[in-house]
Order: C-alpha cells, then structure tokens, then sequence
C-alpha cells in the first residue's frame, strides 16, 4: 500500500527508486523501492508481487504530525500489520486505528484516503489484493505464514 505526500503541500519532496544510504540497511532484495525525502519525513516503501498479491514493507521517518495519501485506481484490500507505532487512517469518514502487533484488513475504493501519523517512525507490513483475490486475507494462517516467509527477520 502505497502513501503519498500531497504534490501540492509538498512540491519539493524527492521521488527516487533509490535508498538513502543511512538506510541501507533496511534495503530488501528482490523488492522495488519506492522513498520519498521532504524535509518533515522520509518514506520507505518496499513491495514485491507475487501470485495475486503484492507484499509491502514500509519504514516511515516523521517528522512532524503528518497526513499522507493513499489513492488506489481500483478497490483494493490491504491487510495492515504494524509492527512500529499506531498507526491511524481515514476511510470513508471513519478513524481506523490499528496499535502494535495488531492486522487490520482495510478496504480502499478508488478514492482519497488517509494515513494519519504523529511524529515518530512507523514500520508495516501489508498484503494488498484486489478484489479477485480477496479471499486470500479472510485465511489468516495462509496470511501470516506468507509474512513469516517473507519478514521473519524483520517482524517475527
């Protein structure tokens, strides 16, 4: 699942495929990287596509509260873990919070939502299907057994 800075809040932000070099450590083979660098964070999106889903790990350094995008051209549902921080979005007009340790599946139509962050650094792990293969994130064994395979160092 991938946030976004507004374009136009942030004109300034960086957009690159590259990670910055006092993160390299956090650099995943196999995956595409997706940062971008403004001056109130630094967001490190990770993801792979596999078999009907795509695995995302996302290592956020905020600065400043925040609010960041999140805009999907189809419905799409993402099956959120966090393993750093509370995380908190806006969906259809409601405040979801998911804490520590916690999997929450979000759904998200093909419109604006919202992540809402407090400063701090704030590290996931996602599942994103579409609506095809949705029933993926209703097996929550398959699902943590496919984020132990893939994260065990990371998060387990």
């Amino acid at each position: 699942m991938l946030f976004h800075l507004s374009q136009q809040n942030f004109p300034d932000a960086i957009h690159t495929s590259v990670i910055p070099e006092e993160y390299a450590n956090l650099k995943l083979s196999d995956h595409t990287a997706d940062v971008t660098i403004a001056n109130c964070c630094t967001l490190i999106h990770q993801s792979v596509e596999e078999n009907g889903y795509s695995l995302w790990v996302n290592n956020f350094f905020i600065h400043k509260p925040l609010i960041l995008d999140v805009l999907p051209d189809d419905l799409t549902y993402s099956l959120y873990y966090s393993m750093e921080n509370m995380a908190r979005f806006l969906s259809y007009d409601k405040v979801i919070e998911v804490a520590p340790q916690e999997f929450r599946i979000l759904e998200l139509a093909p419109c604006r939502h919202y992540g809402i962050f407090s400063e701090g650094i704030y590290r996931s792990l996602h599942v994103t299907v579409d609506e095809q293969h949705k029933s993926i994130l209703n097996n929550r064994d398959y699902v943590v057994t496919l984020l132990r395979e893939h994260y065990y160092d990371i998060a387990f």
